[in-house]
């Protein structure tokens, strides 16, 4: 079962992400973060297996926090989950900075669905 660390400048939207993966027992939520920074010092700490980062948040976005997490956290698999995905300029920049797979905000059931295909096809 991966441990999901949640990153979203919204705690709405962190609380509504974790409640609804706490209850799927594919996953173990083990932190959730507000911003870049924090998520970084988070996954040093925690060492999760999976990294759920919203793109648009204050201070540093969501690819420049996928560039410093795959240092801090090289085996963490990053999924970059975002109502903007169309500003991202493709899926190729996202893979460039380590980001394992896009998926847009809306329905929590698909994006459960795209995490354990990405955790099946990729071992953590």
């Amino acid at each position: 079962m991966p441990s999901v660390l949640i990153v979203d400048d919204s705690s709405d939207v962190r609380s509504i992400v974790q409640t609804f993966l706490k209850r799927d027992a594919s996953f173990k939520v083990c932190g959730e973060a507000g911003s870049g920074l924090e998520a970084i010092k988070k996954a040093e700490e925690l060492k999760p297996d999976l990294i759920l980062l919203d793109l648009k948040m204050p201070g540093m976005n969501g690819i420049e926090t996928a560039m410093a997490l795959k240092s801090v956290a090289p085996k963490a698999q990053i999924v970059l989950f975002s109502a903007f995905t169309d500003s991202l300029g493709g899926a190729t920049l996202a893979s460039s900075v380590g980001i394992d797979l896009i998926v847009p905000k809306g329905s929590l059931i698909d994006m459960a669905e795209s995490l354990k295909t990405l955790t099946a096809r990729k071992p953590l």
